[in-house]
């Protein structure tokens, strides 16, 4: 291990504990200090909004994917305002996250038709990890080696179906639990989902050589 692997380790993770873990930390030690589920659902929404935004300030850098969950947070926290109910404050998490089911069904749709969607998801992290010359050599691969085409196809396939599985269980765990168990459920089904999805993924792309 190199001594930076550890800061570099600490980078990534601190970021997913805090998208993961605060809600359900502020969400849970509410409810233990008596508060009512609406006020604790509506405060631990509130706390990916701040995060977004103190990301936003110190990067100082407009980033319009945290712009559109940020508007998102915000217009679901003025309409559950609006009706006062628990389970409602619930499905509209739950419907927020339907996007990352789009995203699933945008990937799925993308297999048969073109490149598909993963090839453009990707495209930074080839770029930042190859450069503009390695980024052309990977994408050059796709026309020339069928074996890459059907690789990203399968991979594109099983992002897409985890993707729609994440979103399908947030809406289950949303319309179907008791409201005291369904935050930690709908926060935990994307790690749950992810976990072998990403390992299916290393392992998959080292042994058919898909890597940039």
């Amino acid at each position: 291990m190199t001594l930076h692997a550890a800061p570099r380790r600490t980078a990534v993770l601190l970021p997913l504990l805090i998208d993961l873990g605060l809600p359900l930390a502020v969400f849970y030690g509410l409810r233990t200090a008596g508060v009512d589920q609406w006020w604790s659902l509506l405060w631990s929404a509130a706390v990916p909004a701040v995060t977004v935004t103190v990301r936003l300030v110190r990067t100082r850098r407009v980033d319009f994917l945290a712009l559109l969950i940020l508007s998102m947070i915000t217009l679901g926290l003025v309409l559950s305002a609006l009706t006062g109910d628990a389970r409602t404050l619930l499905i509209r998490e739950a419907w927020t996250g339907m996007l990352g089911g789009l995203l699933g069904i945008w990937l799925l749709a993308s297999v048969g038709y073109g490149r598909p969607a993963l090839m453009v998801v990707f495209r930074s992290f080839v770029r930042a990890k190859a450069g503009e010359e390695g980024l052309r050599a990977w994408e050059e691969r796709w026309e020339q080696d069928p074996a890459f085409r059907r690789g990203v196809r399968v991979l594109t396939a099983v992002w897409g179906t985890a993707s729609l599985l994440n979103a399908l269980a947030q809406l289950a765990c949303a319309y179907l639990l008791p409201v005291d168990a369904a935050p930690a459920a709908m926060n935990l089904s994307w790690p749950v989902i992810a976990a072998p999805l990403f390992v299916f993924h290393l392992v998959y792309t080292k042994r058919h050589g898909l890597r940039a």
